[in-house]
Order: structure tokens, then sequence, then C-alpha cells
């Protein structure tokens, strides 16, 4: 103790502390807090164990998100702000650049622990946990109180997601094809003066860009474009694609699989040619 504390109180302090010296040796060893040979007091004052907060004191968890929350409304008045629905494998990277970028971010998803990770990664970051096939009216509120909305659920969400911004005059971005659902909003939208962005990923997106910086090349050259073929992704590593189908998901399993079950459409000699879509027999 420090010495300027006088000797009786050093006296007292230590023999309070004595009897439980026994106990912090026993959760010194680092063993599951459950499976610890101490007092029920010694374990009562253990706040965090293995990496959790300890039953007595997972209040901390709402404090952190409360404050978490008022920090946020802090920097909603000078910032933009966007609303990020779905927290799946292609969430980090958006969320990652939008907060990179100054951005306040709300991520919105049915999965706590997803949303609640991405908001543990990055800061600016506001976790909203929603269950989208039940109640639509909470995101609605949402998408009129952000600047945008990136809607990376499933496709099917999209036209909903769509027609609540073209009403609340809010652009949207998605990463997914241009359905011909999508497509009959395009008046509606214009109308509204709302932009509303599709294939914007990888494949489709990226390779449009590509594609396009390639034929404008050529164009510039004087060459003549006589075939072009696009291909889109890579050979995995036999560590991370350990499945049936040797694929490394990036994205959603299921939309994976429903998307080689989808048609396709291509000009082959200035003709398009069309595969219909697979239906179960």
């Amino acid at each position: 103790m420090p010495a300027q504390l006088p000797q009786e109180s050093t006296n007292y302090f230590g023999s309070l502390l004595r009897p439980y010296v026994d106990d912090m040796l026993a959760l010194a060893e680092m063993k599951p807090l459950e499976q610890t040979l101490c007092s029920q007091d010694a374990k009562n004052a253990v706040i965090a164990s293995h990496g959790k907060l300890t039953p007595n004191f997972e209040y901390i968890a709402d404090l952190r998100a409360e404050n978490r929350a008022k920090h946020s409304k802090r920097l909603e008045s000078s910032m933009k702000k966007v609303l990020v629905l779905g927290a799946g494998y292609v969430s980090a990277p958006c969320v990652q650049y939008l907060t990179d970028e100054g951005v306040a971010v709300t991520v919105a998803s049915a999965l706590q622990h997803e949303v609640d990770a991405l908001a543990s990664r990055f800061q600016n970051t506001t976790p909203v946990l929603m269950d989208m096939k039940k109640d639509m009216e909470p995101i609605e509120k949402m998408i009129a109180d952000h600047d945008l909305t990136i809607s990376l659920l499933p496709y099917a969400f999209h036209p909903q997601i769509a027609e609540m911004c073209i009403k609340h005059k809010r652009d949207m971005v998605t990463a997914s094809y241009l359905s011909p659902q999508m497509s009959e909003l395009h008046r509606a939208a214009m109308d509204a003066g709302v932009t509303i962005v599709n294939e914007v990923g990888v494949d489709p997106g990226i390779d449009h860009l590509l594609a396009m910086d390639c034929f404008r090349e050529a164009d510039q050259r004087g060459g003549k474009i006589e075939s072009f073929v696009s291909w889109c992704g890579g050979l995995p590593a036999a560590d991370f694609s350990a499945n049936p189908l040797r694929y490394r998901f990036s994205w959603s399993p299921k939309g994976v699989l429903n998307n080689l079950k989808a048609g396709a459409k291509w000009l082959d000699n200035n003709e398009v040619s069309k595969l219909c879509a697979y239906k179960s027999p």
C-alpha cells in the first residue's frame, strides 16, 4: 500500500482482503467461472470471464449500446446517413468504406450477432435488429430518416424497398440484377426525382465497368470488337472451399444456388439468344 496511508488503514484493508486471496488465486487459473472452486462472493465480483460479461454485469452491454446510440444521434446532425439493409457476407466491406469516408451508417438485420459484429468493428455504425419478413413499418421509418438506402437483402425484397424509397424521395442502391419488378418502377422513380442504381457489385457491377473500359480503349485505337466473353471468379484454395461444390461462398449460399437456376440472355452474332430459367420437375 502507498506509504502515505496510515498503518491502521493498511492493516484493516489487508484483513478484509486476506480471506479472498485463495479465491483470487483460483480465479487466476483461467478456468470457466462455473468450474472455478471459490466462494460465491468472489464469483460475484468477476466482471468478465473468457471474453464474455458475467451474468451480474451483462447490463454493461446495454449501457454501451445506449451510449453508442446517443453518440450516433449527436453525429447525425452533421453527417450523411446511410441505411444498410442486411449484415451478411458482403456488408462488412460496404460499411467499412462508408465509415472510412465519414458517413454515419445504420445496419439493420434479423440476426443480432451479425449487426453487433459490424458495429463493434466500425465506428459510427449503429446496429438495429429487425425482421423484414414480419414487419416493414420500422424499415420505412428508417428509410425516411436516411439519405441513402443500400439493400443487400435477397433480390425479392428490393421492389418493396424501392417503393418506400420512391415514396420518401430517398435514393437506393442494390447489388442485384435488374429484375422486371424493379424495371416497372423506373417511371415512378423518375417522376419522384429518385435515383435507384442496381447491379453495383462485382458481377454484376465491376464487370460492366471493365467491359465498357475495354470497349472504349479498343474504339480509341481504331479497333473492332468481334466477340466479348466475360468470366468472373477464380479458383478457390482447397482450404477455403471444403464443400461438395468446391465453391468459396462470399455471399448467401441460397442466393448462389438460386442464381445458378436463373435464365440467361446474350448476343450471339448480333442475335439475341436466351436460356430459360430452370424449373423443378
